[in-house]
């Protein structure tokens, strides 16, 4: 995939220093939600570091030419791109359904990782609202999420943002479905929504996207009306935004927050 048309993140970074031995000693608090090994390859490294400064375009590029290796850092530069930076729809879901396939490549290559299972979860839910929840569950998307995360949470059962995002498929199928077949033939509950919210937290109180994605699932389930919406949007916004999708999603929160005072 070309990605000179790519939307430059507007997020500015001059702040983070990862140059030299900077990317290992923020590495803990870089992926304080979503654990990975610091990589052997210097490549890789590149690309985690471009990822990390919000250069989605170089990351996914570099991570691609690194090979196996770098399937999970070019996964998560197509994904956050699609997500938070990308505006035109037919676009964005190109770039979810080349990060989706990308996951499934690698995974086929017998890479094992955690993070390849969320990010290849994330594509496929992003995805999956583009074309309705409805018409995703219709191609099988809601039993493949589900597998994803399993295998994420299997590998690393502290994965707080692998919590935070089944606690958003709990959510959202519960939510279109209807609590009965969502449960029946899925086994989403809104009780699993919040027992996988509260496991992201404990897991990483400090992971901003934790709270983020607590009050959207929590809107997503019981409405905007839902006093504790606002507490997690809150607690979000004076969390530390450590890299470029945090303080994308920080933004997003930030607006969430203006929408709901509105």
């Amino acid at each position: 995939m070309m990605t000179a048309d790519w939307k430059a993140n507007p997020i500015d970074m001059t702040d983070l220093d990862l140059s030299g031995d900077g990317l290992r000693q923020h590495w803990e608090a870089l992926h304080l939600g979503c654990p990975e090994p610091f990589p052997v390859d210097a490549a890789v490294q590149d690309a985690w570091r471009h990822y990390h400064l919000g250069r989605f375009a170089q990351a996914y590029e570099k991570g691609l030419a690194a090979g196996r290796d770098g399937a999970v850092v070019a996964a998560f530069a197509l994904t956050i791109q699609a997500q938070y930076v990308e505006q035109d729809e037919k676009r964005r879901s190109r770039l979810f359904k080349q990060a989706m396939q990308l996951c499934e490549d690698a995974e086929e290559q017998g890479l094992v990782s955690a993070n390849l299972h969320y990010i290849h979860a994330v594509a496929m839910g992003r995805y999956s609202q583009s074309i309705s929840i409805i018409e995703a569950l219709a191609q099988g998307f809601g039993g493949r999420i589900k597998e994803q995360l399993q295998k994420c949470l299997e590998l690393e059962p502290n994965h707080a943002e692998g919590h935070a995002t089944f606690g958003g498929w709990h959510a959202a199928i519960s939510d279109q479905a209807g609590t009965l077949m969502a449960r029946m033939l899925y086994g989403a509950t809104q009780d699993g929504a919040h027992e996988h919210y509260e496991q992201a937290i404990s897991a990483a109180p400090q992971a901003l996207l934790a709270h983020s994605e607590f009050a959207r699932g929590l809107e997503v389930m019981y409405g905007e009306k839902e006093a504790d919406i606002r507490k997690h949007l809150e607690t979000a916004l004076q969390l530390p935004a450590v890299d470029a999708m945090l303080r994308l999603d920080q933004q997003q929160a930030r607006e969430h927050l203006a929408r709901l005072s509105a």
